[in-house]
């Protein structure tokens, strides 16, 4: 018979139960007082609510007052609170609603998608939505894009009061142009300016150009406002075709777009404009005015031969791959070409050669085209890679990890006073003084802050890169060569030669092209 084996038990030692990591998020978008006190309210009912759970612990409470939802960047609390995510300090985030996380649909589902990689997820109790039970993503976008018509919405409101100033014509634009400066609200002459505008009215009557106007400005020490010395001849060229010089004001020649993320274009006919005469003090006559737009219009037609430049998405965005000289457009023969001006001036000074517009759309199509099929391999790593480096910097940033610090004490200095406040512990006006005196030091270390993280620099290449990703995904392919693409993609194009354009896109990034 085999020998009884003996065994003995060893019970299990109990574990103790991981208590999920809980913080909120609050946001109210505007200082006054009634929001302030939405906003402590906030603070101080996520306090409470994370401490009733037994098993949760409170990571913080981050919470932006007085600051827009349309752009994340400018909301210190809400990049505080991503970074203690990517840092794996929270498990769960809880917020009143989705207009108080993001106010665009895009926003909404980039950060949801981050945080849910990381294993964050999100309650949004207004919605009663819950990012770690979401089982589609269509559902959470439904929920956004109601957010982002509300934020239309007040937008819309803002937009229709100031044309309502604009019809009954009681409007102040909020900047003047060179030679002029607001008085309360009424446009006056600052003489010493206006004595320039004259100059330059009368010597493009006499037919000098705007380069050699911003040349002889230059040379004479001018100053051109702000403590700017310098004058280009786009310079010129804005105060020359501005009207506002005759006394009269059109406005709204820009409009916003309807949509998020709003955008300031040219008004050419989708919103009305508002033209008023004799609207302030005038500095050129309206006769020398017209005719030195005659004299424009003339040398225009001259130059580009009947062609209109400014229908060209590639204005500004050409350069010579040689001497860095800006390309400009010209007509021959029925056929457009870009030229180095330097080239143009004079060949010793540039030896590059003028290069035909559809050899360039070819080559920005094929780009473009590569990039919708391989963007994601390229662009993922490179973004990745950024987002590690500047993960250790900040790691590395001692003054950075102080200031964070001195928040989360502060913060903590203010929940405490909201509950006694709220609890009549402590007197009302002792406990106004006191909350002030922690507003003041909770912005100040804010300011400081942002400080710190703009001289380390690196943020604005890693957003960069994330909205080309995003602007791929999805992104049609094209035929023709549209101002999206430059506005989305692409910064500005090098001619290298002949044969090759290099391509710098919006994060830095080069890659060259051959033309063919």
């Amino acid at each position: 018979m085999a020998n009884q084996v003996k065994v003995t038990v060893i019970d299990p030692i109990a574990q103790e139960k991981t208590k999920l990591r809980v913080a909120a998020y609050a946001r109210v978008s505007s200082d006054s007082a009634d929001q302030l006190n939405s906003y402590l309210a906030q603070v101080d009912y996520y306090t409470r609510h994370i401490a009733e759970n037994p098993d949760w612990e409170l990571a913080d409470v981050y919470a932006d007052e007085g600051i827009s939802g349309l752009d994340t960047r400018k909301r210190d609390e809400f990049n505080r609170m991503l970074a203690d995510c990517r840092a794996g300090k929270i498990d769960r985030i809880l917020v009143k609603s989705m207009s108080r996380f993001a106010r665009n649909t895009r926003d909404s589902l980039h950060f949801m998608r981050e945080l849910m990689r990381l294993g964050v997820t999100i309650k949004f109790e207004k919605e009663n939505i819950d990012t770690g039970r979401l089982s589609s993503e269509q559902t959470a976008a439904i929920y956004a894009a109601f957010a982002q018509m509300e934020s239309t919405g007040h937008s819309s409101n803002m937009r229709l009061s100031v044309r309502m100033r604009m019809e009954k014509g009681i409007f102040t634009p909020s900047s003047m142009p060179y030679g002029y400066r607001l008085n309360g609200l009424e446009p006056e002459i600052i003489p010493e300016e206006a004595e320039v505008v004259r100059y330059i009215f009368s010597s493009a009557l006499l037919g000098l150009g705007r380069k050699n106007i911003a040349r002889e400005l230059n040379e004479l020490g001018v100053e051109r406002g702000h403590g700017r010395m310098v004058w280009h001849h786009t310079t010129v060229h804005y105060i020359l075709t501005n009207s506002f010089y005759t006394g009269e004001s059109i406005w709204q020649k820009f409009c916003t777009t309807d949509t998020l993320p709003f955008q300031k274009i040219k008004n050419k006919g989708q919103q009305p404009k508002y033209h008023v005469e004799d609207d302030h003090p005038a500095i050129v006559s309206r006769e020398d005015f017209q005719r030195v737009q005659e004299l424009i219009a003339q040398r225009r037609e001259q130059f580009y031969e009947g062609a209109s430049p400014s229908r060209s998405p590639y204005i500004g965005k050409l350069y010579c791959g040689k001497c860095g000289s800006r390309l400009r457009r010209k007509t021959c023969n029925g056929k457009i070409y870009w030229d180095c001006y330097r080239h143009n001036a004079g060949k010793e000074q540039c030896s590059s050669r003028q290069i035909s517009e559809e050899m360039l759309t070819a080559a920005i199509l094929r780009l473009h085209n590569k990039l919708i099929l391989h963007g994601q391999e390229i662009l993922q790593p490179l973004l990745d890679q950024l987002r590690e480096v500047r993960k250790r910097e900040l790691r590395s940033n001692s003054k950075l990890s102080d200031i964070d610090k001195e928040i989360a004490n502060i913060s903590g200095q203010n929940l405490v006073l909201t509950r006694l406040k709220n609890k009549e512990c402590i007197d009302s006006a002792l406990a106004l003084s006191q909350a002030d005196e922690l507003g003041r030091k909770l912005r100040d270390l804010r300011r400081l802050r942002r400080k710190v993280l703009e001289a380390a620099d690196g943020d604005e290449q890693i957003q960069d890169t994330e909205a080309m990703l995003d602007y791929l995904d999805g992104a049609p392919w094209l035929d023709e060569v549209t101002p999206d693409l430059f506005e989305n993609l692409v910064e500005r194009i090098a001619v290298v030669s002949a044969e090759e354009v290099r391509f710098r896109l919006l994060n830095g990034l080069e890659l060259t092209e051959r033309l063919v």
